[in-house]
C-alpha cells in the first residue's frame, strides 16, 4: 500500500490522479487504485515498464511479469495528457481478455475503454474507438483503417486520427509481421482462370525440370522445365499477353515442392488455412497472395475462392508508424534491437525483473540420426512424467507435434496437443500447462500471451511443481531466430519460479541441413558435440540476418507504394469532409456546367463530384495497386532469369528499386489524369439532380461483398540469385567439390573403423 494515499476515498484519489503532471505522483496514486481494485501491488518493474512505453521505447520485460498491468498505468498517464490510446495486441482473444480485466481500472480512474474483435459491428467498433483507450489485435485496427477509404461519407468512418499505441508481443507485430500486408479485397468477376491446367502441368513435371531453394523460399524451371511447360500448355510464355501465366507457374511450383501441408497450411472445413510459422496458429482470413493461394487449393481439391481485386493494402509496420507516438513491450527485445531502431526508431529498454530467474537452460543435445533423435526427446518426456515433473513440448511444424503425440500414446502418457488444428482450446491448455503430470505438446509458440503458473491456481500444488524443478521445455529443433528459441524458454522461470529448457537438435532439420553445404554436413557429423551445436548456432544467425534483410528489402518495396497512398487517402478524405472541391466539370466543359448547375443548382453539381470522384478513386486505385503487384512480379522474374554477373555488377536490388520507383510515379500521375478523365465524362453523361447521381441507376458501385486477409510475402522475394557464386562455391563444398571428397573419405573411415 502507498502509505501517502491509502487513507484517500476513491473520489479524491481520482481528483489527485487528475492534479499531478509528474511521473512519480500518478504511478502512486495508480498503484493504489490497481491495489484497490484487483487486490494486486503494483512491482517497481512494472512501473519501470509503464515508465519505459511513456518515453516511446520498447520494453523488455519476462513472461509472467506483468505487462498487461504496466500497459494500463501507461495508457492511463497517456490519456491524463489529453491522448486516446490504442492498445495493440496479438489476437482477438487477448484483446477482449485484456479489456475484461482491466477495464474496471479505467472506470475507478474516470476514463472509459473499449475492445472490438472481428465479429464487432461497425457501430460497436465506433463505440470502442470512441474510449479513452480501445482494446483491439493490430491486424483488426489495420482493417477498420483500410475500410475507411471505401466510405462514401463521414458517418461510414470508423477509425479515428492515430494518436497513440501500446504494442503487446511487440516482437511479433512489429518484426515478424512487420512486412506483411494486410488487405481489403473483393471478388473479381469473370476472370479466365488458367490455374487448372497449370496444376495438371507441373504434377506431370519432370524432376529435373527446376530447382528448388529452401533456404530462399523459390522455386524456377530449368531450361528442359521450361520447354516442357511450353510444350504441354502450347503457349509462347515469353509473350506479353502470357506472362501472367509465368508469375501461375511459379505459384504452382511453389504450391506443390515448397509448401507442406500440417506445416504452411492446413486443410479445414473445406479451405486452406495459413499456419503462421512464429507461433503454430491458424489466423483467421490470412492468405497467401491471390494467386498463390488459388495454386494451394487446387492442389489440395479444395474449392478455389474467388479470385480478388485489391481495393486497398497497407505494411503491418506502415500501419503502425504512423501513430503519433508509438511504442510497445515484449518478454523478447533485446537480440533485435538494431532492427527496432533502424524500422521504427525506437530503443529497447531491458527491464530487471522483479524476481531474478533461476531457470537451467540446458546446453543443446545434436543428433544426426533421425531414431535416436526421436527416441531420446521422448526419453526425457518419460522421464519427467515419471517425476510429475510438467512438460512443454515446442515443435516446430503441426505434423511433428501429431507424431510426438502418436508416440506418447504408444507410451501410455497422456498429453494435450496444442497445434493450428485446435487453436480454440489454446488458452485453457496453455494455462493448465504447469500443472503436476502434464504433458503438452504445442506448434513453436502457440498459445502466447496466456501465463503458465506452476500448479495452476493450487498453491499446494505449485509448492509440489516447485520441488520437482518447475516446468520443463523441450524444443524439438532451433527456430529461425534466437529471439525465438528464448520466446518458448521464457514459458518457464516465471517470476522467480524454477524451470529447465533443452533443445534437441537434428542434422537434417530442413532448416538446417538445407543451409549446409555437403562439406559442412559431413563436418558436423564427424566434428566434436561443441563444434555441431556452434555451426547450427552460426546458421541460426545466418537466417536471422537473412530474415532482417528480407524484411528490409520489401519494406523499401512497400514504402514506395505507403508514399502513393498516403496521398491519395488524404484527398479522399478531403473531399468526404467537403474540404475540396475541385470543380472537374466547370474547368473541362463550362457550358455543360452552367447548364447542369441551372436545374442541379451548385449543391447539386458539388455532390455529383463527390460521389464520382470517390467511386472513381476507389476503381483507379486498385486499378493502380494491381499494376504496381504485376510490375514487382515481374521485377521478382526478371531477378530469376538475368545473369547474375550483370545482376551484381549493375547494383541489382539497387537498380530494381529504382525502376519500381519510377514505375510506380509514373503509373500514379496516369491514374489521378484517369480519375479526372472518368469523373468528366460521367458528369457530361449522367443525369445530375440536387441530390447528386443515383449511383445505383448508373451501375456505379462497388463490390457487395469485400474481405480482409493478411498475405505472406516470399521472404527473399527481392533477392537475386546470385549463379555465379553458387557455381565457384559447389566446386569447392558443394556434391562433388574436392574438400567435400576428402572430407567423405574421412568420415567413411571413422565408420568403417567403428563397424571394425
Amino acid at each position: 500500500m502507498n502509505n501517502q494515499y491509502s487513507n484517500m476515498t476513491n473520489e479524491n484519489l481520482v481528483k489527485e490522479l487528475n492534479g499531478h503532471s509528474a511521473i512519480e505522483k500518478r504511478h502512486a496514486i495508480i498503484k493504489e487504485i490497481v491495489c484497490r481494485i484487483t487486490g494486486l501491488v503494483l512491482f517497481d518493474s512494472q512501473l519501470r515498464t509503464a515508465h519505459s512505453l511513456q518515453q516511446g521505447k520498447i520494453a523488455e520485460l519476462p513472461t509472467g511479469e506483468g505487462k498487461t498491468l504496466a500497459a494500463v498505468v501507461a495508457a492511463i498517464c497517456y490519456v491524463l495528457d489529453g491522448h486516446k490510446v490504442h492498445i495493440l495486441v496479438f489476437n482477438d482473444y487477448l484483446a477482449k481478455r485484456d479489456w475484461s480485466k482491466n477495464r474496471s481500472i479505467y472506470e475507478a480512474c474516470g476514463m472509459t475503454a473499449g475492445f472490438a474483435d472481428q465479429h464487432s459491428t461497425t457501430e460497436q467498433r465506433k463505440a470502442a474507438y470512441a474510449c479513452d483507450v480501445t482494446y483491439i489485435s493490430a491486424k483488426q485496427a489495420g482493417f477498420d483503417y483500410l475500410r475507411d477509404f471505401l466510405a462514401e461519407s463521414t458517418n461510414e468512418l470508423v477509425f479515428p486520427a492515430f494518436d497513440v499505441a501500446i504494442v503487446d508481443e511487440a516482437d511479433s507485430i512489429m518484426i515478424d509481421e512487420c512486412t506483411t500486408p494486410l488487405v481489403l479485397a473483393g471478388e473479381t468477376p469473370g476472370e479466365e482462370d488458367v490455374a487448372l491446367n497449370i496444376d495438371e502441368c507441373i504434377k506431370t513435371l519432370p524432376s529435373d525440370g527446376y530447382e528448388l531453394s529452401y533456404t530462399e523460399h523459390r522455386g524456377w524451371l530449368t531450361d528442359k522445365g521450361l520447354e516442357y511447360v511450353k510444350n504441354y500448355l502450347r503457349l509462347e510464355l515469353y509473350q506479353e499477353e502470357n506472362l501472367y501465366v509465368l508469375n501461375n507457374i511459379q505459384n504452382a511450383l511453389l504450391a506443390h515442392y515448397l509448401l507442406k501441408r500440417d506445416k504452411d497450411y492446413i486443410v479445414k472445413d473445406g479451405t486452406v488455412q495459413l499456419v503462421e510459422s512464429t507461433t503454430g496458429r491458424v489466423i483467421l482470413n490470412k492468405r497467401y497472395p491471390d494467386t498463390l493461394h488459388r495454386a494451394v487449393e487446387i492442389k489440395e481439391g479444395v474449392k478455389p475462392a474467388p479470385l480478388a481485386t485489391i481495393y486497398n493494402s497497407i505494411t503491418m509496420q506502415s500501419f503502425l508508424r504512423s501513430y503519433k507516438i508509438l511504442c510497445g513491450m515484449t518478454g523478447t527485445a533485446a537480440t533485435s534491437a538494431n532492427e527496432f531502431d533502424s524500422t521504427y526508431g525506437l530503443a529497447v529498454d531491458v527491464i530487471k525483473p522483479n524476481t531474478p530467474s533461476i531457470r537451467i537452460d540446458h546446453e543443446d543435445i545434436f543428433f544426426t540420426e533421425h531414431d535416436v533423435f526421436i527416441k531420446s526427446i521422448i526419453d526425457q518426456i518419460c522421464d519427467c512424467y515419471s517425476k510429475k515433473q510438467p512438460v512443454l513440448v515446442g515443435t516446430k511444424t503441426v505434423a511433428e507435434s501429431e507424431l510426438f503425440s502418436d508416440l506418447l500414446n504408444n507410451s501410455d502418457i497422456p498429453h494435450h496437443v496444442l497445434n493450428a488444428k485446435n487453436d480454440e482450446e489454446e488458452a485453457v491448455l496453455i494455462a493448465r500447462a504447469g500443472k503436476l503430470g502434464q504433458v503438452t505438446i504445442s506448434t513453436n509458440m502457440a498459445g502466447r500471451g496466456v501465463d503458465i503458473r506452476l500448479g495452476g491456481s493450487d498453491m499446494k500444488q505449485h509448492r509440489a511443481v516447485v520441488d520437482l524443478g518447475g516446468l520443463f521445455i523441450i524444443s524439438t529443433g532451433i527456430n529461425q531466430s534466437e529471439r525465438i528459441d528464448n520466446q518458448l524458454r521464457g514459458r518457464a522461470g516465471r517470476q522467480g519460479d524454477p524451470g529447465e529448457s533443452r533443445f534437441f537438435v537434428w542434422l537434417d532439420d530442413i532448416e538446417i541441413s538445407g543451409r549446409m553445404t555437403p562439406l559442412e554436413k559431413i563436418k558436423a557429423e564427424i566434428g566434436s558435440t561443441k563444434k555441431r551445436i556452434n555451426a547450427v548456432r552460426k546458421i541460426q544467425r545466418t537466417m536471422e540476418g537473412e530474415a532482417a534483410e528480407a524484411r528490409y528489402s520489401l519494406n523499401r518495396f512497400s514504402d514506395i507504394i505507403e508514399e502513393q497512398r498516403k496521398g491519395i487517402t488524404a484527398q479522399r478524405m478531403e473531399i468526404i469532409n467537403g474540404e475540396l472541391y475541385l470543380g472537374f466539370l466547370e474547368n473541362a466543359n463550362p457550358n455543360k456546367y452552367k447548364e447542369v448547375l441551372q436545374f442541379a443548382g451548385l449543391d447539386g453539381v458539388k455532390r455529383a463530384e463527390q460521389q464520382l470522384t470517390l467511386y472513381f478513386i476507389n476503381k483507379n486505385w486498385a486499378e493502380y495497386l494491381g499494376a504496381l503487384e504485376g510490375v514487382r512480379d515481374g521485377i521478382h522474374f526478371r531477378s530469376l532469369s538475368n545473369d547474375a554477373l550483370t545482376s551484381l555488377i549493375s547494383g541489382g536490388k539497387t537498380s530494381a528499386l529504382d525502376e519500381y520507383t519510377r514505375i510506380a510515379i509514373n503509373l500514379r500521375d496516369e491514374m489521378l489524369k484517369n480519375i479526372k478523365k472518368d469523373v468528366i465524362e460521367k458528369m457530361q453523361t449522367l443525369p445530375i439532380t440536387r441530390n447528386g447521381v443515383d449511383m445505383d441507376d448508373a451501375g456505379l458501385r462497388g463490390g457487395t461483398t469485400t474481405w480482409t486477409y493478411a498475405i505472406d510475402e516470399s521472404a527473399m522475394q527481392f533477392n537475386t540469385l546470385q549463379v555465379v557464386a553458387k557455381n565457384i562455391r559447389s566446386k569447392v563444398s558443394g556434391e562433388n567439390g574436392f574438400l567435400t571428397r576428402y572430407y567423405r573419405k574421412k568420415r567413411d573411415k571413422i565408420v568403417s573403423d567403428k563397424k571394425s
